[in-house]
């Protein structure tokens, strides 16, 4: 499925981070009490969905989807050691391909982390990755989180976790019979391994994301049997120490960062440089330490995007706005939704992998600390003390697990057809790990995005989405890279950017019924419209003023099918203009009104490759999304192919009177 850009604005990448970060709790139980299950070790059963699934899930089910658990040991056989008489069991669902031409190697998506849960990314997965298309996806729940028995969750935890926070985690857990030392990557990739064999199924590919590239080169290691390709997307190698080569890959994305201004007139390399260590010698100078770290992570979280620089500007300006400035910035980037970051997050399964595989190999690395572009000593300072997923090194040792083989510090070496992706932008997992990979892999391409951040198949750009695609097809085959070439460059100061969708009330009345929208509708609408209804459950009318576009296309048809649900009206006044994706949003209204005068636009669709909508077949799920949208919305189909006709993705074709009578744009 190709992410489009359905608006009237040049879109923004923004790197998206499938990185977790440590600490939420959840509402899902913290871990089973019981020994472990009795079942056959490696086996596997099938369930019904919902009997694991919540419904909102369910719904996103492709037909023929299913769902099952792996029982396997709790520790796998291996290095000496015999497997464990306590077993565990693995959730795994089955996404399956709708195509008539359905190829029979499936893809096995290993999500990031660690401690990520693979069934959260359910409707990103049909949605956006592309190789669904053709093939069966297996999500796999990781041993400890997700639906998988036990999920290991610290409920102790106040955000990030305190050392006797941890304590108590790992006292909880240990007294409910769990080993903590069998939470990490080699017993997880042996799961997979037995899954395949479970599953009978011959041959199979793995797309690994973030931490999930480790975990699946650690499945090549373990066993390479049935495995047909690999796809790594944002590569954490086994040979890079996620702790003491965490400076090092900060440095580059702090270079990097000045690098970007390059190709904005408005922004010199030197003066930004200048500014970020201005900032942070003050904050060391009023004793805020530990914010200076914080400000340099919340730089590194926003390379890729235009906003960095208003950012850096606010707070130099005034230091005492880096609070709510960073607070402004983390709820723009939905870092903020606390339900996400508990349903996705299992710390349990984070410390036990990074406190076995990284804490105790410490400066066993094949990087260096390198500040060769002459950091202030504050500037070291604070990105020294910045630590990976946020554990350091006294979380480990209260965590107190035993060190993971020697193993985990060597470098991968392996025959099988590989796609690396990386992303220049990417702080999570820099392009330089992707390069230290594709040394010890002769059969390996790697590709880098200049332009990209942290996961290229989830970046919406057509380019990738094509690249794994015959990848899959053909693992053998050199690739075609030419469409990286053009992939628009970042651009720090953009002045046509759009203020982002704000909603407000008449006279500042927040009892009042009815609240007035302008702006574009970004990656953060779908969260404020949530909120909006969730604070003032009154609001029954939404006064679309002026809503030029989206930018996140996914976002805008979630955000107006919540508005759908909640039995909003939406009204164009005669001084309105909406236009491109936030007409679709005024479709959402259980009444739409129009005043006249009014301006209702529509235009086509481009995949910024310089393919537009009708290039694809009229079956292809990019065009399925929106004719089922507009069935939801009670409007008729042929209003989609309409708009596609009616004006070019660059251009903008404004309603006529008849045109909106005869599509049944209006309910009254």
């Amino acid at each position: 499925m190709v992410q489009t850009n359905r608006t009237l604005i040049t879109s923004v990448i923004i790197a998206t981070s499938l990185l977790a970060a440590c600490g939420g709790s959840s509402s899902k139980s913290s871990v089973t009490t019981d020994k472990g299950v009795t079942a056959p070790t490696n086996s596997f059963k099938t369930v019904a969905c919902k009997s694991m699934l919540p419904p909102a899930n369910i719904a996103l089910l492709t037909e023929g989807s299913s769902c099952g658990y792996l029982t396997v040991p709790e520790k796998h056989a291996l290095y000496g050691q015999a497997a464990s008489e306590r077993n565990i069991e693995i959730a795994v669902i089955k996404l399956a391909s709708t195509s008539k031409n359905k190829q029979a190697d499936p893809v096995v998506y290993l999500q990031g982390g660690p401690g990520g849960s693979a069934s959260s990314s359910i409707a990103q997965v049909i949605e956006t990755a592309t190789f669904i298309d053709n093939r069966d996806v297996y999500l796999v729940d990781q041993r400890g989180t997700g639906y998988s028995k036990p999920a290991l969750l610290c409920t102790e935890f106040d955000e990030a976790g305190t050392p006797a926070q941890v304590q108590a985690c790992k006292v909880r857990l240990e007294s409910s019979g769990v080993d903590l030392n069998a939470y990490h990557s080699v017993h997880n990739a042996m799961d997979i391994v037995q899954l395949r064999s479970a599953l009978k199924i011959s041959q199979w590919n793995l797309y690994g994301i973030s931490y999930g590239t480790r975990l699946a080169t650690t499945i090549m290691r373990e066993n390479s049997e049935g495995i047909r390709s690999v796809i790594l997307d944002g590569m954490f190698p086994i040979e890079v120490n996620g702790i003491s080569d965490t400076p090092w890959a900060n440095y580059e994305s702090l270079n990097q960062i000045i690098k970007n201004c390059e190709n904005t007139d408005d922004c010199p390399p030197e003066e930004v440089k200048a500014v970020i260590e201005g900032i942070i010698a003050r904050m060391h100078n009023e004793d805020m330490v530990d914010e200076s770290r914080e400000f340099i992570q919340t730089l590194l979280n926003m390379s890729s995007e235009s906003v960095i620089l208003d950012y850096l500007l606010a707070v130099n300006k005034d230091i005492s706005k880096y609070a709510s400035a960073l607070d402004t910035l983390t709820e723009e980037q939905g870092e903020g939704n606390e339900q996400g970051e508990e349903e996705f997050f299992y710390n349990a399964m984070g410390l036990s992998t990074v406190c076995a595989e990284e804490y105790p190999f410490i400066n066993i690395t094949t990087l260096v600390d390198d500040n060769s572009q002459g950091w202030s000593a504050s500037t070291q300072l604070a990105v020294n003390s910045m630590f990976h997923m946020g554990f350091d090194a006294a979380s480990c040792k209260a965590w107190d697990v035993a060190s993971a083989n020697d193993i985990e510090t060597q470098a991968v070496t392996s025959n099988l057809p590989v796609l690396i992706l990386n992303g220049l932008q990417d702080t999570q997992t820099p392009a330089a790990w992707g390069a230290l990979v594709a040394k010890n892999m002769p059969n390996a391409q790697s590709v880098t995005n200049p332009q990209g951040g942290h996961g290229q198949l989830f970046s919406g750009l057509t380019c990738f989405d094509t690249m794994a695609d015959n990848f899959l097809a053909q693992p053998n085959k050199a690739l075609d890279t030419s469409c990286v070439s053009e992939i628009p460059e970042l651009n720090y100061t953009d002045s046509d950017q759009e203020e982002s969708a704000s909603f407000t009330f008449k006279n500042n009345d927040m009892s009042a019924a009815t609240v007035y929208m302008n702006g574009v509708i970004g990656s953060d609408t779908l969260e404020v419209i949530q909120e909006l209804l969730r604070d003032y459950p009154q609001v029954n009318t939404i006064v679309m003023q002026n809503v030029p576009g989206s930018m996140d296309d996914e976002i805008n048809l979630l955000a107006s099918m919540e508005i759908r649900k909640h039995g909003i009206a939406t009204h164009i006044p005669a001084d309105g203009m909406v236009a491109s994706g936030g007409t679709d949003m005024f479709l959402a209204g259980i009444n739409r009104t129009i005043e006249t005068g009014a301006r209702l636009g529509v235009h086509s669709w481009s995949d910024g490759s310089g393919k537009v909508a009708l290039d694809y077949p009229r079956d292809h799920q990019e065009h399925v999304k929106y004719l089922d949208y507009y069935r939801v919305m009670g409007i008729p189909t042929d209003f989609y192919w309409y708009t596609l006709e009616a004006a070019s993705a660059e251009s903008i074709h404004w309603m006529t009177a008849q045109e909106i009578a005869q599509y049944a744009i209006l309910t009254e």
